[in-house]
């Protein structure tokens, strides 16, 4: 298994991914790889720790709906800095960060409609 090639195509295939972490079914990170020249918002120690800590909570919070709603695809969650991504590769946990500028229309759609009704209604 070629993690840092994994890596290396990922980021060359989407020039908006800024992170890859990649955990194991023990949650030990076998790759934690910021963009060269691409700043981190946290720091090293913190990334590998959240790479460590999130999969389980995350991933399998939402798997155990499986049984009736079907199989998770993936997870993503929105920050101002970053958008994250969640997802099962086989034993392994893929762990992707991306600019929060990259396109995701429903997403953003979504949100300025209930932005507006916060602020109408709930304000």
């Amino acid at each position: 298994m070629d993690y840092e090639r994994f890596a290396e195509e990922a980021f060359s295939g989407y020039p908006k991914l800024r992170y890859v972490g990649i955990v194991d079914a023990s949650y030990r990170v076998l790759l934690s790889k910021m963009r060269e020249g691409v700043q981190s918002v946290t720091l090293n120690e913190s990334d590998r720790n959240f790479v460590q800590l999130m999969p389980p909570i995350i991933l399998d919070g939402v798997e155990k709906l499986q049984p009736l709603l079907g199989k998770v695809d993936k997870v993503t969650v929105r920050y101002e800095k970053v958008i994250l991504m969640f997802f099962r590769a086989g034993e392994k946990v893929v762990i992707m960060s991306f600019d929060p500028d990259i396109t995701t229309p429903f997403i953003s759609s979504l949100s300025d409609f209930m932005n507006t009704l916060t602020t109408k209604y709930l304000a």
